[in-house]
């Protein structure tokens, strides 16, 4: 679905003099003590209205971890595959003992707060939110910033920052962010309409049209069985795999139709397992389309996974309250969102989610967001039309799921989805660069320049346009709201990106059941490790909505399509964790017994798993020892000199290719046996024994061969064959010679070929070559003869 903000241009906050922008006291606003900037203000939009009346608002604190540096470092290693804690996830509890922020801190902050007033609620089970709520003049004097209230255009009452809000440097040092009081204006959907029991897996459903062509049906979109067909869905349900084992969250601010809900799955003969959470009191909102789509969509295409829906208010921090809801329950392996907003609006609470998706990272949980439906200028509505993307999918934790156009299924032809700003309904897959991220390690793929230094998205792309979409059914008609089709069937296509964030769901549940693990987390270390492998390459199409220049795609990584739409059966293989399998892979050393300056031993290992399937994109870590006189020479692993130690040791890692196969050089300056060994997950997986011995003394090159000789008008072309030994010394030349070695003629340096021309024409002569290098002349090969043409 497509991020469709609505929103108009803003209005100039008014002077704060007649209403109800709370001053602060004199005590806190002439205070000494140094302040620091922890949320900022957004401008209210038109529509809506300052009123002078106080209320009383909910908002939360999240707070820093205890240990930054310790918290980055295993989330780095928790998704590095030759880390001994590859994939080992935390418990809520454990994460919150580890890395939640500690009672120190948490205490000081409980004192501040209260001592203006504000009433100070739970911490959240992870250590990472506070939760307070507060009037607009305790808050005011708690920031040392005016709070207005604002009627939103809804009617509803809210309270926002009237500037950038501060905490006393001390305090601030415990806090990510502020999440509730920067903007009155809420996260959106993204989502657009076109102009017109058992585990069971998909029954065809006669109503969402007809499923067997590959080009959009008859209601302008795509069912679940071609979606099937599409991602692969297909071949893993007949393998049993329907995401059984998985918990998929629906992150929701709004109320999904049960009663819809019901016909859609009944209509596909589906009974998954589906129930809600309500955070905050649930939504305040009536039934809505966004809510509905998202649980169709994953029950369909994942029917073996229970989803969980968890639903908030989409006002003050419910958003945020969601989320850290979603985090501390720890039952879902895998979260869906298509709610955002442009990243920099509101300012405050992207900060605030981060320490959350942090969390969720560590726990092993896998966050998919859409990537938004305006393009490259996410910002359309709020600010400007610059160049700007969508949170939470450009959150370093979370992966983002861009949108295209696909209108054939076979032949697979897709390209970006732009529908172009004179459309009934436009849009355009979100993706560019995030100002607030700097690129992950991760982001590394082929099309990606070591000049891109921030967080790009999207990550992937899957099918986004209306007028190519899924096939949903909604009607509205149960909350009296209704967009399309009142009174009709209910069924028709659905766009934007949102459809991205569920259908990916729906792949990661099904792959994890594949590949037998509970838990797949944080997925982009591996969706960037088979860039080249996992994904149809997205090379035509642009995201450049409003005409900014910005982002075309093309071969390789884009900021219009990431790395591409997924590959049927190729992505989800690709998300399995490695499992190695010694009797299924092979090693493999040139020579256990080579000259030390020479070319070296060249290793090569060929890893497989339990299936059998070559392991792609495996990092090796390559170790070796030298003993006896070997120590104190140079070991080096490739000739790559950084991987020499001042131990003596040479450590290098390798990564295997698209066939699981990994190869690299071992060479050293110093006689006797370099042990090698090579280690993936940690283990060691192969060791053997090279022994060096001395270099032969160099010597002039052996005798070289003639390869060709063919005749010509008046003369021959000639090629010579190198020897089999150049004699320890590079060769620099070759020779030749027509009269039986009395005299020799060059052949052009580099080069083993000569023409030869101005001979007698009709005369036979003999021909020999030889091979020269610094120390000499080698003897000259077997005479050959020929007979000129005439």
């Amino acid at each position: 679905m497509l991020r469709h903000y609505a929103r108009s241009s803003w209005l100039a906050v008014v002077l704060c003099a007649s209403l109800a922008c709370m001053a602060l006291p004199g005590s806190v606003a002439t205070s000494a003590e140094a302040r620091v900037v922890v949320a900022g203000a957004a401008r209210v939009p038109a529509g809506d209205t300052l009123v002078n009346q106080s209320i009383t608002t909910p908002f939360d604190v999240t707070l820093k971890p205890s240990d930054p540096a310790a918290l980055s470092q295993f989330l780095r290693t928790l998704y590095d595959p030759s880390s001994g804690n590859y994939h080992h996830y935390l418990s809520t509890a454990t994460f919150a003992r580890r890395f939640g922020a500690s009672a120190a801190r948490v205490s000081a902050l409980r004192r501040y707060f209260a001592g203006f007033g504000v009433s100070v609620g739970s911490l959240s089970k992870g250590r990472v939110v506070l939760h307070l709520r507060g009037t607009n003049e305790q808050i005011a004097s708690a920031f040392a910033t005016p709070v207005v209230t604002v009627r939103t255009a809804s009617g509803v009452l809210a309270a926002q920052f009237r500037s950038a809000a501060t905490l006393p440097a001390r305090i601030a040092s415990s806090v990510a962010g502020v999440s509730g009081l920067s903007t009155v204006v809420t996260p959106s959907t993204n989502i657009v309409h076109p102009r017109t029991g058992a585990v069971t897996t998909p029954s065809t459903c006669p109503s969402a049209g007809n499923s067997l062509g590959t080009t959009p049906n008859e209601l302008g979109g795509y069912t679940v069985q071609q979606q099937a067909l599409l991602y692969g869905f297909g071949n893993a349900w007949s393998k049993g795999d329907t995401g059984v084992g998985q918990t998929i969250a629906a992150y929701e601010l709004a109320s999904y139709d049960p009663a819809d809900l019901a016909v859609f799955l009944s209509c596909y003969s589906l009974s998954p397992s589906i129930s809600s959470v309500n955070v905050d009191g649930g939504p305040t909102t009536l039934l809505d389309e966004e809510a509905t789509l998202d649980v169709e969509e994953a029950a369909a295409l994942a029917p073996g996974a229970a989803i969980e829906v968890y639903q908030g208010p989409n006002s003050a921090s419910g958003p945020t309250d969601v989320y850290q809801r979603i985090a501390d329950d720890n039952t879902a392996t895998i979260v869906s969102t298509s709610w955002g907003t442009c990243e920099s609006d509101p300012s405050g609470d992207v900060a605030a989610e981060q320490p959350i998706f942090e969390q969720m990272a560590a726990q092993g949980q896998t966050v998919l967001s859409a990537s938004g439906d305006n393009g490259s200028s996410d910002c359309y509505g709020i600010t400007n039309n610059l160049p700007a993307v969508d949170d939470p999918a450009s959150q370093p934790f979370v992966t983002g799921v861009g949108g295209l156009t696909v209108s054939n299924i076979n032949p697979l032809t897709e390209t970006v989805w732009n529908s172009g700003r004179s459309a009934s309904t436009p849009g355009a897959g979100g993706g560019g660069a995030s100002s607030l991220w700097s690129r992950p390690a991760w982001q590394v793929a082929p099309g990606i320049t070591a000049s891109e230094t921030q967080r790009m998205v999207p990550d992937l792309s899957t099918m986004a346009d209306p007028a190519t979409g899924f096939i949903e059914y909604y009607t509205g008609t149960a909350s009296g709201k209704c967009t399309r089709n009142c009174g009709s069937s209910g069924w028709g296509s659905i766009g934007g990106t949102s459809i991205g964030a569920p259908l990916v769901s729906a792949l990661v549940a099904t792959a994890a059941q594949s590949c037998g693990v509970s838990r797949l987390g944080f997925i982009n270390p591996s969706l960037y490790a088979m860039a080249s492998t996992g994904f149809n390459d997205v090379t035509t199409g642009s995201n450049d909505l409003f005409n900014v220049g910005e982002y075309s795609a093309g071969v390789g990584y884009d900021m219009a399509s990431g790395l591409g739409s997924p590959k049927p059966d190729a992505f989800i293989a690709g998300l399995c964790p490695a499992v190695f399998d010694a009797t299924k892979s092979s090693f493999s050393v040139s020579s256990n017994k080579v000259a030390i300056l020479g070319p070296g031993s060249t290793i090569s290992a060929t890893l497989h798993d339990t299936a059998d399937r070559p392991l792609t994109n495996a990092q090796l870590q390559i170790t070796a020892v030298p003993s006896g006189n070997a120590v104190g020479g140079r070991l080096m692993i490739n000739n790559d000199r950084t991987s020499t130690q001042s131990s003596g040791n040479a450590i290098s890692s390798v990564t295997t290719d698209a066939t699981g196969t990994a190869t690299f050089t071992v060479t050293t300056t110093e006689t006797g046996p370099v042990a090698v060994q090579i280690a993936f997950n940690n283990k060691t997986i192969y060791s053997t024994t090279i022994n060096f011995t001395a270099a032969a003394p160099n010597k002039a090159p052996g005798r070289p061969s003639i390869a060709k000789l063919s005749a010509i008008v008046g003369g021959f072309v000639l090629v010579a064959k190198a020897p089999s030994s150049n004699g320890g010394v590079a060769i620099s030349s070759y020779q030749y010679s027509i009269n039986a070695g009395a005299s020799w003629t060059t052949i052009p340096r580099g080069s083993t070929s000569v023409r030869v021309t101005r001979l007698v024409k009709g005369r036979r002569y003999s021909v020999v070559v030889r091979a020269l290098n610094a120390i000499g002349a080698s003897a000259a090969s077997t005479a050959k003869s020929i007979v000129t043409r005439t």
